[in-house]
């Protein structure tokens, strides 16, 4: 197989859904019983006004009155396993106005950052201040495609309304390079997602099914590509028993399939099945990045002039071309808490690039001689 382009890529943003806070809007500084894009109980906003943040943003409290979960955490949609992933926000000290203490300012209040395969990295507020800390960093490599970011307060004393503030949550990712050694009959597993929560694939492969326009296929043309897959051996060996060179025309015909992660790795057979809404939304997937159609068979006859000198043995090698599309399904819905996205791998039959048919000749070995004299 071919080898990954070893250029280093460029940092790419993500889009941290509610990065700002803003979402839904709110007219006081409070509790609420949702925020867009994360997951979190009872979140407790700052306007910008309470805040005091010198963008104008408003800010997170961290921790929590009515729950024992201080977290709040969110995936990164578009991010890959193996990517470098870059986080950049804001941190303060605060809550409700007058909440903290001068002792609970002065010694900072602790919360830590995590990123799923990534260490848990723990911060603290600048000591003694009410001032925000822009842009402190956090680094990991992602684990699992859409990494799952996770902020959450150390803070164990004092009242709940003092705590870590967080606010303009912002995440770059540096891609991982292309891994063209996959190969065809051992295919990522898929993975399935409703927001930001892991859901079984065969709910998300049932819940794209059940109408044609239920989900999307869109390709990830940068993991896409053609290939050449390892030459086998089609048809017979011949043998020239003969003192003479043996010339003729011999048909050869071989025949390709595809192969997906889906019904190889999860059992279901949605995506080869042709009248499948799965299978709709697959091809129309292809069809919009490609400028062939997705092949699911292939069978090609050829014929090969075959020269074969007195004491060789001869046959006929193809080297398929083949294609391998890597893309996600996600539902049609506005709503991000709602979305479902499945990651599926699919490898077939290429129309794009030429198969290769080779004529390999040899000398016999000596058992292969001594058939040649036998009766």
């Amino acid at each position: 197989m071919p080898t990954a382009d070893a250029a280093e890529p460029e940092p790419r943003n993500v889009t941290v859904i509610n990065g700002d806070f803003t979402e839904p809007s709110f007219t006081s500084s409070g509790s609420g019983d949702k925020l867009a894009g994360w997951s979190v109980q009872y979140p407790y906003r700052l306007l910008p006004s309470d805040a005091a943040h010198p963008d104008n943003l408003p800010a997170l409290l961290l921790r929590n009155k009515r729950a024992t979960d201080q977290s709040i955490s969110q995936r990164l949609r578009g991010v890959r396993t193996g990517a470098q992933v870059t986080v950049t926000f804001d941190d303060n000290a605060g809550g409700r106005s007058r909440a903290c203490t001068n002792a609970q300012l002065a010694g900072g209040q602790p919360y830590t950052l995590q990123g799923s395969g990534g260490p848990q990295q723990r911060f603290t507020t600048d000591p003694g201040s009410t001032a925000w800390h822009r842009e402190r960093t956090y680094t990991f490599t992602a684990s699992e495609n859409e990494p799952l970011l996770t902020f959450a307060s150390a803070q164990t004393t004092g009242t709940w309304d003092c705590g870590p503030l967080i606010a303009k949550v912002r995440a770059t990712y540096v891609p991982p390079p292309v891994d063209m050694k996959v190969a065809k009959n051992r295919l990522p597993a898929p993975e399935a997602f409703e927001g930001n929560e892991s859901i079984t694939v065969r709910t998300a492969a049932d819940h794209c099914a059940s109408t044609r326009t239920n989900c999307t296929y869109t390709v990830d043309t940068a993991y896409s590509y053609t290939y050449y897959d390892k030459a086998r051996i089609i048809g017979e060996t011949y043998f020239n028993c003969t003192r003479n060179t043996i010339s003729h025309d011999r048909p050869v015909r071989f025949t390709g399939r595809s192969y997906d992660s889906l019904s190889q790795q999860a059992g279901i057979n949605r995506l080869t099945t042709l009248t499948d809404n799965v299978n709709q939304q697959f091809e129309a997937g292809v069809a919009a990045s490609s400028p062939e159609p997705w092949r699911w068979t292939t069978t090609s006859d050829r014929k090969i002039h075959e020269t074969i000198e007195a004491g060789e043995a001869s046959w006929i090698e193809a080297q398929p071309g083949r294609q391998r599309t890597d893309g996600w399904f996600t539902s049609d819905t506005d709503d991000p808490d709602k979305q479902i996205r499945l990651h599926v791998v699919a490898d077939g039959p290429s129309p794009l690039v030429p198969d290769r048919i080779y004529q390999r000749t040899g000398p016999m070995t000596a058992a292969e001689k001594q058939r040649c004299r036998s009766d």
